[in-house]
């Protein structure tokens, strides 16, 4: 326990100072905003995310302050460090002792390395690992109270993001083929009930507020709409070995080891705790490659079990090699110096430059343009930005004048995908004209002080987007406000 906390503090904490890692933390703080003043997701914001990230970044704030993300990020040091502890349980039970005191480190360390956009972003995988690993390890329990208990907290995890719903039939399909007598069809079953149970009271609480029939169009008409607009198998594919080609040599001893480990297991498929690790390796696969988007992020919901079985690996090996007490110790600590440490060394001093990891979130132009706004409004203005604008309202503390932190949605950008950021892809037909309407809906009830425009300045690869290109926006912007420009940024103030 003591060398994960460590290995955490020192790898998490010399970049906690910069202002956003990754924009989803942005997006989030913005929404959960909306939340502590009393706003109703999918209502007064929009996101297609389940709605337990939000109270969770609102419980969060309301602890360090409303725009405190370095102090969010400290938050999650003790979070990421019960998800280990709870791997290590699972490896315990399933392999061993000493397979689960090599987790607990190892998990601090695999999920700590790496692009600090993706690993060090208080992201919704690593907040919703907690609740998956302590459900699962409940689950390999014998007393039905258990088994209820992890189908609860299996469903929490979903109701941070969908993906993360796979593990109820990872596990109960372990459960069925390895549990004998009632208990086979016992376990399943209070484990989908307390699942069930769980969903049923996050719907009763989205009807009793009134964003049921909302988060039905965000969280399921509009995933439906993300994901079968995602990327080509060809682009996906490029994508995803691109993402391993920063991931790997982050981390290239947890990779090593959990592939050995991983055909160790295949090759005793007939064995439990195989099994186990088999199914929920595979499983895991599966939302993570949804869309074909492959963000390395997204390969976090399968650390958990490649972790285990890299602790399996690396003890096997390590009795193996008994007969060469000597050398064993001495190629062990080359291992741990040349696959784990020196690589953690590299990626902590690179994810200390400021300005490099702030790219394309909080650049300077942005840090500047926020300023202005702060200078030019009060603390209770409302803006619009055109653009993928989340960042600009964390960066400048002023709340969004519509329900959308980025717009998207009205321009037809499809995150990860070319209808972003190739011209050659037409992004019209991808619209979403409904979003246009309740735009300026928002707007005739909030009229914004200023609206900042970010395809000219190209911030966030915006540019094929500019207001003149649609009559309606350009018209309302045209009627009511007067154009100057703010580090590169067109600024629209609202007339008198």
């Amino acid at each position: 326990m003591v060398a994960a906390w460590l290995a955490l503090l020192a790898l998490r904490l010399p970049n906690h100072r910069i202002p956003i890692i990754n924009v989803d933390e942005a997006d989030f703080v913005v929404e959960a905003n909306v939340l502590l003043e009393g706003g109703r997701p999918y209502v007064d914001f929009v996101e297609k995310k389940p709605p337990l990230i939000y109270v969770l970044y609102a419980g969060g704030m309301a602890l360090v302050g409303r725009y405190q993300l370095p102090a969010m990020r400290v938050l999650l040091i003790p979070w990421i460090l019960l998800t280990a502890l709870f791997v290590s349980l699972i490896a315990r039970r399933i392999y061993g002792e000493r397979q689960g005191l090599l987790a607990l480190p190892l998990y601090a360390i695999a999920v700590s390395v790496g692009p600090p956009l993706d690993m060090h972003a208080v992201n919704a995988e690593s907040l919703f690992l907690l609740p998956l690993v302590a459900g699962t390890w409940l689950a390999l329990g014998d007393r039905p109270l258990r088994w209820l208990a992890a189908g609860v907290l299996l469903a929490c995890a979903a109701l941070v993001k969908q993906q993360a719903g796979m593990q109820l039939p990872i596990v109960a399909a372990f459960l069925i083929l390895h549990l004998r007598g009632r208990a086979r069809w016992q376990a399943p079953a209070l484990l989908c009930g307390g699942f069930l149970v769980t969903c049923l009271a996050a719907v009763a609480v989205l009807v009793a507020i009134g964003s049921w029939g909302e988060f039905l169009y965000w969280t399921v008409a509009v995933n439906r709409y993300y994901i079968g607009n995602g990327n080509s198998f060809g682009d996906g594919l490029r994508l995803m070995v691109r993402a391993l080609v920063e991931l790997v040599p982050a981390s290239p001893g947890f990779w090593l080891f959990g592939a050995v480990g991983l055909a160790l297991a295949i090759r005793r498929v007939s064995q439990a705790a195989s099994a186990l690790t088999l199914i929920w390796f595979g499983g895991s696969c599966l939302p993570l490659s949804l869309g074909g988007r492959f963000f390395p992020h997204y390969f976090l919901q399968l650390f958990p079990p490649l972790v285990i079985l890299a602790s399996m690996a690396a003890v096997e090996l390590w009795d193996r090699a008994s007969r060469f007490r000597r050398p064993r110790i001495g190629v062990a600590l080359a291992a741990v110096g040349g696959l784990v440490v020196w690589p953690a060394v590299g990626w902590t001093r690179d994810g200390m430059d400021v300005e490099r990891v702030s790219i394309p979130h909080a650049v300077p132009d942005a840090r500047r343009l926020a300023a202005y706004i702060q200078r030019e409004t009060s603390p209770d203005a409302r803006i619009l930005v055109w653009g993928y604008g989340s960042a600009i309202y964390y960066l400048s503390e002023r709340r969004p004048a519509t329900r959308f932190p980025y717009v998207t949605y009205l321009v037809g950008a499809v995150e990860g995908t070319p209808s972003w950021w190739n011209p050659f892809v037409r992004s019209a037909p991808l619209e979403i004209p409904r979003a246009w309407d309740l735009l300026f809906e928002d707007l005739a009830r909030h009229p914004p002080e200023l609206v900042i425009d970010t395809a000219k300045a190209r911030y966030f690869a915006f540019w094929k987007f500019p207001p003149s290109r649609y009559p309606r926006l350009q018209r309302y912007l045209d009627q009511g406000y007067e154009r100057t420009e703010v580090a590169g940024f067109p600024v629209w103030r609202r007339r008198p």
